[in-house]
């Protein structure tokens, strides 16, 4: 599973890295083009399809780093035993929404077929896609964390603390 992962970051880090230079690119050409009455009409809305893709990465990229944001003040006067514990309910809660979203986000997706984007003559269903795709990578990466955390390991690494 942790194999998966990484390669599911690797290729979120490479297209989040290609659709970023992408959208800079494209804004930079269209002010260009636009300065001289040819404007690219068809780059905001790829901007915009590339952003949702950029921005749901991003989302699985911070829980793989555990660097979503956390109140943990009264959590850290627990035994280790019992940090555990409400860890493993954090994950369950977790990954229970995240396929939930996934479910709906399949839904919306479907919904949105017929609709297309004026300028790309592509289905919305292009951007909505990254909402149940993304929440399933994010529920593998909840599964990965799960199985560290009954193991006694964080980001693969042995916590002697946690057994």
């Amino acid at each position: 599973m942790k194999k998966l992962n990484n390669a599911i970051q690797t290729f979120e880090y490479t297209m989040g890295s290609v659709m970023i230079l992408t959208i800079v690119v494209l804004v930079f050409a269209s002010a260009v083009a636009r300065y001289f009455r040819r404007p690219i009409v068809w780059s905001v809305d790829l901007s915009q399809l590339f952003f949702v893709w950029i921005s749901m990465f991003g989302a699985d990229i911070a829980l793989k780093k555990r660097a979503h944001m956390g109140v943990d003040l009264l959590i850290k006067k627990f035994s280790p035993s019992k940090q555990k514990l409400v860890a493993l309910f954090s994950y369950l809660l977790c990954g229970a929404f995240l396929l939930f979203v996934t479910y709906w986000g399949w839904k919306l997706c479907v919904q949105n077929y017929l609709r297309k984007y004026a300028t790309l003559k592509i289905s919305y269903s292009y951007a909505t896609a990254a909402v149940p795709v993304v929440s399933i990578l994010m529920f593998l990466t909840v599964v990965q964390q799960v199985a560290d955390l009954v193991a006694g390991r964080v980001d693969g690494e042995p916590i002697a603390s946690m057994r």
